[in-house]
């Protein structure tokens, strides 16, 4: 009896640790939640405090002239710059900005970018131990034309975070354009299929006329960047590859490169085949 007692009391000891330790994680999950929750009112309540602000400083450089010299030494500005929320909402809103507007309205603002010292807070994200913070600085830095940031992008490239490593991919490619893709000569992993999407789709804008041949890809030891050399190549409709295309066929490539090659003489003009073929 006296055993049954002990191991009644023991038991009643586990449900009774168990209860205390759901309440606990329940309590610590409340207040998570409120924290969360809390710390998203005051994102908004400051958005709302400064965007109007935001919105006036930049109206004035895009569309009134006013030199950017002086709308950064105003006390309007200045009563605000030093706040670091300001300048995250800034910084956010001109990089979106520089995306939609082109010619002389991005050159004023990656002027105020340079003279604000926004563009410290891109190199100091690109700089953080956070992938995330890192490809925020990517972004921003090659939004903004910013062609300095470019060696610190390419050590990017070979992070083993897939993320990251995109990111600085299409950023090289974003500031250089297809001299860009020079940097994967020396890159030995894989290089998936939504990583080349994503690395062709950046150079859709390329002036054809100035796109050198993509053939030098075909050689490389990387499959995957045969692959992306195949894919450009019938892309920007390079018909003066089609020897190195054929010879694909008859080499000890492997049947994916060997169908990509196929399908690329297929996407070629249809007469250069042919009188490829024919000869």
């Amino acid at each position: 009896m006296g055993k049954l007692n002990t191991s009644m009391s023991g038991l009643s000891d586990y449900i009774l640790a168990f209860i205390i330790l759901s309440f606990l994680c329940s309590l610590l999950f409340l207040t998570l939640l409120l924290i969360s929750r809390l710390n998203k009112i005051y994102e908004k309540r400051l958005i709302n405090r400064y965007v109007p602000i935001i919105d006036k400083l930049l109206f004035s450089i895009l569309f009134n002239d006013e030199p950017v010299h002086k709308v950064i030494e105003s006390n309007f500005y200045q009563s605000v710059y030093e706040h670091k929320s300001f300048k995250k909402i800034l910084l956010a809103s001109i990089v979106k900005l520089h995306e939609e507007y082109s010619g002389d309205y991005n050159e004023r603002l990656e002027d105020f970018y340079h003279q604000s010292g926004l563009i410290k807070i891109s190199f100091s994200k690109l700089k953080s131990k956070a992938w995330h913070q890192q490809c925020e600085g990517i972004r921003e830095l090659s939004q903004m034309n910013i062609k300095a940031g470019i060696s610190d992008i390419k050590k990017c490239i070979w992070h083993n975070n897939a993320t990251l490593k995109l990111e600085a991919l299409i950023a090289v490619i974003r500031l250089k354009g297809v001299e860009g893709l020079s940097v994967l000569h020396e890159y030995n992993e894989e290089i998936n299929d939504w990583i080349q999407l994503n690395l062709i789709f950046e150079l859709e804008n390329t002036n054809l006329e100035a796109v050198e041949s993509f053939s030098h890809f075909l050689k490389s030891k990387n499959e995957s960047l045969v692959i992306l050399g195949l894919r450009l190549i019938a892309k920007f409709n390079q018909i003066q590859s089609l020897d190195q295309i054929w010879e694909l066929q008859f080499s000890d490539a492997s049947t994916r490169v060997k169908t990509e090659a196929l399908r690329t003489l297929e996407q070629l003009p249809s007469m250069s085949i042919y009188n490829r073929a024919k000869s």
